[in-house]
């Protein structure tokens, strides 16, 4: 297997400052969101930066909807002008606000208040806003959510201790608790086409359609990560990885983020991000379970994000890496003294970058 760097394969880096908290493709712009409370925006065919706006941070999550942003950052929602990263409107909630969604034409936002003094989370709420920014409801939480999305059902959240199982939101804007055969707390979740897989402590998933199902495996670890790609992926923190598609690898690291990559000679890939002092990116053919190459990068990669031809990562410096797939299927096939060329050339931009901040 080819080993390859992060740097030698991007298109183009940027930085962010602080380490990468937020990071989404829409339509042909880039926006990431840091620990720092930094939001920038860059067009994704040129590079160039397009607007950057500064919050106290850190950034959580973002959603996008009619040429605006909704932001969830640190005690505080904001509404953001996506064309100019204008600050439309904010509002303050209790805690740290994690999630957001859009879901019966209002913002809700998930959020939960950190105890130092015993060391869990003391209270947990989700705030519905309309889209104007005035608080509609609290609703107050038994447990903290580590999952939150929404379905044609309604919102579903995944809950930790002491309830762990499930809530919903019903159509009185009140919640609604659900028990799970597997008591251990949810860790992770995805939701594909009204399907709802949640991830355990135990390393189990609990699949909530038509029915309720549990899916096992022999590992004692927790489920970090989700993909959907052709069937569901599920990623263990100690770097198991099990496909729907029949095929399981242990790559015997710290599992950080899975994601689904460009495409390439009817090749479906993931990539999934370790990390063992350095970050190691493994490409995998999502079919086989093949790994086909690998990428080595010196911080600790956070998102990885794919969109048609263009794959970005953010790291736990705050720098961004754009790869576009016909830049990388280029380099794969390149002899290595063209790469070790390349990957001076990218050094010098580096420095050269770093001479301009």
């Amino acid at each position: 297997m080819n080993d390859y760097k992060l740097l030698e394969i991007s298109s183009f880096i940027r930085n962010i400052k602080t380490e990468c908290t937020v990071l989404e493709f829409h339509e042909d712009f880039l926006i990431a969101g840091s620990h720092g409370g930094l939001l920038s925006c860059w067009d994704t065919i040129t590079g160039l930066e397009k607007w950057s706006n500064d919050f106290e941070g850190p950034c959580s999550e973002i959603i996008i909807e009619q040429g605006l942003i909704y932001l969830a950052e640190e005690g505080n929602i904001h509404c953001i002008n996506l064309e100019s990263g204008e600050s439309l409107w904010s509002n303050q909630i209790d805690g740290l606000s994690e999630f957001i969604k859009i879901y019966d034409e209002s913002i809700w936002v998930g959020s939960a208040v950190y105890d130092l003094q015993i060391s869990n989370y003391s209270e947990s709420g989700i705030w519905e806003f309309n889209k104007n920014g005035t608080l509609i409801k609290k609703i107050e939480l038994n447990s903290k959510p580590w999952f939150f999305d929404v379905t044609d059902f309604g919102i579903f959240v995944g809950l930790s201790r002491p309830l762990c199982g499930y809530g919903k939101i019903n159509t009185e804007r009140e919640i609604e608790y659900y028990n799970l055969v597997n008591k251990n707390p949810v860790t992770t979740g995805i939701c594909h086409e009204n399907i709802i897989f949640l991830g355990h402590s135990d390393g189990n998933v609990s699949i909530i359609g038509d029915k309720i199902e549990e899916r096992k495996n022999t590992k004692n670890m927790p489920v970090k990560c989700f993909e959907y790609h052709k069937g569901v992926v599920i990623g263990l923190e100690s770097g198991n990885i099990y496909s729907e598609n029949g095929w399981e690898i242990d790559l015997q690291k710290e599992l950080d983020v899975i994601s689904s990559a460009p495409s390439n000679n009817e090749i479906d890939y993931l990539w999934a991000s370790l990390w063992d002092g350095q970050s190691s990116i493994h490409s995998i053919d999502n079919d086989s379970g093949e790994i086909k190459f690998g990428i080595q990068h010196s911080s600790r990669i956070r998102k990885i994000i794919c969109s048609n031809d263009f794959i970005a990562l953010g790291d736990s410096e705050g720098k961004i890496f754009v790869i576009e797939n016909n830049v990388l299927q280029r380099r794969l096939k390149s002899k290595p003294e063209d790469i070790e060329i390349d990957e001076k050339r990218a050094l010098l931009r580096e420095r050269l970058r770093r001479l301009r901040e």
